[in-house]
C-alpha cells in the first residue's frame, strides 16, 4: 500500500527544533506503523427462539379457528374443538417467541405480520388476528433484552386437507 505523505508547512520546522537528536541524511527514511480501527455495532437484533405451533387437530366438518395466545395458553372453536386434545407433536402449541436486543441509546419499533399464510401443497389456510407483546428479560435503561412473543387465529376450512402445514413470515425492528 503506497504511503501518503503528509506536507505540514511551517509545522516542520517548529517540531524538528523541539527534538534535537539526529538529523537524517538526504536519502535516509524512517517510519513507524499505526493502527486503524472501527466498530459498528449492531443496535438491534432479532433472533428467532421459537415458531408460532397450532399443534395437531382433525379436519373439522365446519369451518373452525384454533387461537394462540401471546401467553402460551390457546382456545379452540367450531368442529376442531373436539380433536384438539389429540396427541401432540413434541413442539406442542405456543406462541412464536424472538429475542429482540437493543444497544446503546437506541430505541425501535417492531413491526409484525397482519396475517400469515400456511401451505400444504395447493391448500392452504389463514392466520389473522395476530397479537404480539414484548417482555423485558433483561437489562436496563436502553440496554435491554426483550422477548417478543407473537400469537394469532388459525382459520380452518371446512375439510381441510390433511397435511403438514408451513408459512414464513417476516418480524422488522426498525431502530430509532
Amino acid at each position: 500500500m503506497p504511503i501518503k505523505p503528509l506536507h505540514w508547512c511551517g509545522i516542520t520546522l517548529a517540531l524538528a527544533s523541539l527534538s534535537a537528536p539526529a538529523v537524517a541524511a538526504p536519502g535516509d527514511t524512517t517510519q513507524e506503523s499505526g493502527v486503524a480501527s472501527a466498530t459498528v455495532a449492531d443496535p438491534i437484533t432479532i433472533q428467532r427462539v421459537s415458531d408460532l405451533r397450532f399443534g395437531r387437530f382433525a379436519s373439522p366438518g365446519t369451518a373452525s379457528t384454533i387461537t394462540v395466545n401471546v401467553d402460551g395458553s390457546f382456545s379452540a372453536a367450531g368442529d376442531v374443538a373436539s380433536s384438539t386434545n389429540m396427541a401432540q407433536p413434541a413442539s406442542g402449541r405456543g406462541p412464536a417467541q424472538f429475542t429482540v436486543e437493543q444497544a446503546g441509546n437506541r430505541g425501535g419499533t417492531v413491526f409484525i405480520p397482519g396475517n400469515i399464510t400456511i401451505t400444504s401443497g395447493a391448500n392452504s389456510m389463514l392466520i389473522n388476528s395476530i397479537t404480539a407483546r414484548l417482555v423485558v428479560i433483561s437489562g436496563f435503561g436502553r440496554n435491554r433484552v426483550y422477548r417478543l412473543d407473537l400469537g394469532g387465529t388459525l382459520r380452518v376450512n371446512a375439510n381441510q386437507a390433511p397435511g403438514s402445514y408451513l408459512g414464513d413470515f417476516d418480524v422488522t425492528v426498525i431502530y430509532n
